[in-house]
């Protein structure tokens, strides 16, 4: 069991919102009603939904979001539109099987780079030399308020990261020109996005505020593909005889070693005080061992690539 993110899709927004007001999922464990299973209805569908059974359909909003926080990539799922007033209902969407997610499941912002299957290979590999695996937070709630900046428009994440899903009173943003993206910490908004809209249903008032999905990481798709674009070619090597795993060993060195260079500007003294102490030597020291088992490893492809090359011995 873990959690199953659903992305659905209203064609027809306006439409729709003429005869129902709510969206309502359901799973089965097959994708018909043959023997013995049945559909069921999810009863808890997440935040964006306030942990309701039901998504509120919004004027012009035609993506919507939702959570099974107990699915099974091998469920399936339908949606259907409910009129909460008459109770009248659609007929149901086709069904759809749960994915399982590397991280997050079906992103609703773009990401920052569109890589080849390739250039997601080389880009994972690199991760694993340097350390440096994707991961996912989340920041939402009024604690998540205190981050936009006073001019009502800038939103600061706790850590540098690449946006997967910003819903920001009530609304979802999916297009990278809105929010626009300043250092992997900031987000700009087109509007203001400090205020809080309240959205009544009946008698239920449900409010609207903060809520980011994003990746962390120390480098970003886009910045590992520039180095490695940009490497030369490895001290012994040409771009003849070099591989791509001497590439990426060569970026992997070349990425540790710039952020070596930065830390030991930014933060490379030994601070104390009266009852503490605080010294960055125990990190630099993990790097260069890092660092020296990555030499090693390219000295290694280095030589087997040189001595592949060698057709012949000279003997005196």
């Amino acid at each position: 069991m873990g959690l199953i993110r659903l992305n659905i899709l209203v064609d027809n927004i306006d439409t729709v919102r003429v005869l129902y007001d709510q969206i309502r999922i359901e799973r089965n464990v097959v994708e018909s009603n043959e023997g013995s299973a049945f559909w069921t209805s999810l009863t808890d569908l997440g935040a964006p939904n306030n942990n309701l059974e039901y998504i509120l359909l919004q004027t012009n909003q035609s993506s919507y979001l939702a959570y099974d926080t107990s699915g099974d990539p091998d469920y399936w799922y339908r949606s259907y539109y409910y009129n909460s007033t008459t109770s009248g209902t659609s007929g149901p969407s086709e069904a759809v099987k749960g994915e399982s997610p590397d991280l997050f499941y079906n992103p609703l912002f773009p990401p920052e780079i569109d890589l080849s299957v390739e250039e997601q290979q080389v880009v994972d590999r690199i991760r694993l030399f340097i350390g440096d695996p994707i991961d996912l937070n989340r920041e939402y709630g009024d604690d998540a308020t205190s981050s936009i900046h006073p001019d009502g428009k800038t939103y600061e994440l706790d850590e540098k990261g690449w946006p997967v899903s910003v819903f920001m009173n009530g609304h979802s943003y999916n297009d990278s020109t809105n929010p626009t993206i300043n250092g992997y910490r900031y987000l700009i908004f087109n509007e203001f996005i400090d205020v809080t809209s309240v959205v009544c249903s009946g008698t239920r008032t449900i409010e609207y505020g903060v809520d980011i999905w994003y990746y962390t990481f120390r480098w970003s798709d886009r910045q590992i593909m520039q180095v490695y674009n940009n490497c030369p070619p490895p001290p012994g090597l040409t771009t003849e005889t070099a591989t791509p795993e001497a590439y990426m060993l060569y970026t992997a060195i070349t990425l540790i070693g710039s952020e070596n260079w930065h830390d030991a500007v930014e933060d490379g003294a030994d601070v104390s005080d009266e009852g503490s102490k605080y010294s960055p030597s125990p990190g630099f020291d993990f790097r260069k061992d890092l660092l020296d088992d990555l030499n090693k490893k390219l000295d290694a492809v280095i030589k087997s690539l040189v001595l592949s090359g060698i057709q012949g011995v000279l003997i005196d």
